[in-house]
């Protein structure tokens, strides 16, 4: 299921958009290593703000990975809370001539809310 947003308008699609940070978020969320976040993972097409995120879900609510708009940029997690969206880190690849770049950041991205006791 994945989630766009339009002229702050919301609606659920089974199939989103397609553009390289789409495809990029699917693949990063079938490489999930915990069975929690990936029940709940769906593809965020946020329009109006011009940015394609993975939404996983967590203990305190959902987080955002919003996807890189170049190769040279980083992968930032956002917190949504009831106070509005707050950068709680980023996640860098680090070798793009590595076989699994995308499974890298999906590990680094569960390590990471792991470690903070969100999952």
């Amino acid at each position: 299921m994945e989630i766009i947003i339009a002229q702050g308008c919301v609606t659920s699609v089974v199939h989103g958009p397609e553009s390289e940070q789409a495809s990029t978020a699917r693949q990063i969320a079938s490489f999930l290593p915990l069975p929690s976040l990936l029940d709940g993972a769906r593809v965020l097409h946020d329009q109006d703000e011009n940015m394609t995120a993975l939404q996983l879900p967590t203990h305190a609510g959902p987080v955002l990975l919003v996807m890189p708009i170049t190769e040279e940029c980083q992968y930032v997690i956002i917190f949504e809370g009831e106070t509005g969206r707050r950068i709680i880190g980023t996640v860098r690849r680090e070798d793009r001539r590595t076989r699994q770049p995308l499974r890298q950041v999906a590990y680094r991205v569960a390590e990471f809310l792991r470690s903070r006791a969100l999952v």
